[in-house]
């Protein structure tokens, strides 16, 4: 695998992350300043990195129950005893639906003294037990996603739709809740990090609404409030994408532009070609340029086969004049949109008709085009999500 692209997924890695900043011994948990203890505690583990996660606790661990909710086609071992649940994203299913039932349950009825709630991306469609029937609430999911809003947005309709997020988890169990994070949030509101299943609620009903009556969606009726303080919770980020970048400063002439790209990805293709193409530079080659974050893509009418990272990618061809520099755009769950691929890797030398960008950047097929050329970077699932990372790169 190429260098950059191994180093970013290795910098990724929640268990190393878990290693340097949490402690189980003798029956306690420690994290950061903070002493847990307990006797029985409760493992749940849900999102792109709960195998990785949990595998952390359950090989320390004796006297617990776990449960693990992971995504379809996630093939890492759950290395314990735990009831495992293998559920859909982007999107909810059944499964999903199943995972919210059993995670509220288990706080509910079953014995325990801690809860060890372990949340990475992608939780937010991984476990879910909505308030409007399964169907309407599937079917408003998949406007909202291709919709164009940001992260933050989207996961206040969910929250006030659902009966497991927005803190609902939280105020359910009969002890105290300790929640570490892997966030794929930009700018890292914690509470956005799968819908905040067990982190108080900032956000409110009436926010949930204009957003609906924005998209012309009529669920109204279903909205909820969330709690909006907990005395039994507590949350700590352990890993984000600030980590990653970090990690890459020392590349050459390394500068970290942002840890919270928002926009469209389209527009930072051209962004970041506008970079290098401009002579008046306040740095000298050779220099890296950093980047992570989440850039949205707004789908209007059929899409192929495309990805946040490759319409990135194919915008910045489309706009870079100048030929030794490269690009990276890696997704780091190792999936970007309804491809197969992570992401993508293209050098401003590379010769591809600006029509056939644009038509591929119009259909949102970018990968189809991307396939073609080579460009593409396919790791398979990596067990983790701390969003995409852009690696701009000037010898």
């Amino acid at each position: 695998m190429d260098q950059v692209i191994d180093r970013i997924l290795r910098l990724s890695d929640p268990r190393q992350a878990l290693e340097r900043k949490v402690q189980v011994r003798n029956n306690e948990l420690v994290v950061e300043d903070s002493r847990f203890q307990f006797s029985k505690p409760l493992v749940i583990s849900v999102g792109k990195a709960s195998v990785k996660m949990a595998n952390f606790f359950l090989e320390k661990l004796s006297n617990y129950e776990a449960i693990v909710v992971k995504p379809k086609g996630d093939n890492l071992t759950v290395e314990g005893h735990a009831q495992i649940i293998h559920s859909s994203h982007p999107y909810p299913d059944d499964e999903s639906f199943r995972a919210g039932r059993l995670v509220r349950e288990a706080l509910m009825t079953w014995d325990y003294d801690l809860v060890i709630f372990l949340l990475s991306g992608g939780a937010s469609s991984l476990m879910e037990d909505p308030i409007p029937p399964a169907q309407l609430y599937v079917e408003t999911m998949k406007k909202l996603v291709t919709s164009g809003l940001g992260i933050d947005e989207i996961n206040i309709v969910r929250k006030h739709l659902s009966r497991v997020k927005g803190g609902r988890l939280a105020s359910l169990a009969r002890s105290q809740v300790v929640t570490l994070v892997v966030s794929d949030v930009p700018g890292n509101d914690l509470s956005v990090v799968g819908s905040g299943p067990t982190i108080p609620d900032p956000s409110t009903v009436d926010e949930a609404r204009q957003i609906l009556e924005q998209l012309n969606l009529d669920l109204v009726q279903y909205l909820e409030e969330t709690p909006k303080q907990l005395s039994n919770s507590w949350v700590f980020l352990i890993q984000s994408v600030r980590d990653v970048l970090r990690g890459l400063t020392d590349m050459p002439g390394a500068v970290i532009l942002s840890s919270e790209v928002r926009g469209e990805a389209r527009s930072l293709g051209s962004l970041l070609a506008s970079i290098v193409n401009t002579r008046e530079l306040s740095f000298r080659r050779p220099f890296t340029i950093l980047l992570g974050g989440e850039p949205e893509v707004t789908v209007r009418g059929p899409a192929g086969k495309g990805g946040r990272n490759g319409e990135v990618c194919l915008s910045f061809l489309e706009w870079v004049k100048v030929t030794n520099v490269t690009l990276y755009a890696v997704a780091t769950d190792g999936i970007d949109g309804n491809s197969e691929y992570a992401g993508c890797v293209v050098s401003g030398g590379m010769d591809v008709p600006k029509r056939d960008i644009r038509k591929a950047l119009e259909t949102h097929s970018s990968y189809e085009l991307l396939e073609r050329i080579g460009a593409v970077i396919k790791t398979g699932p990596t067990g983790t999500n701390v969003n995409n990372v852009y690696v701009l790169i000037a010898p």
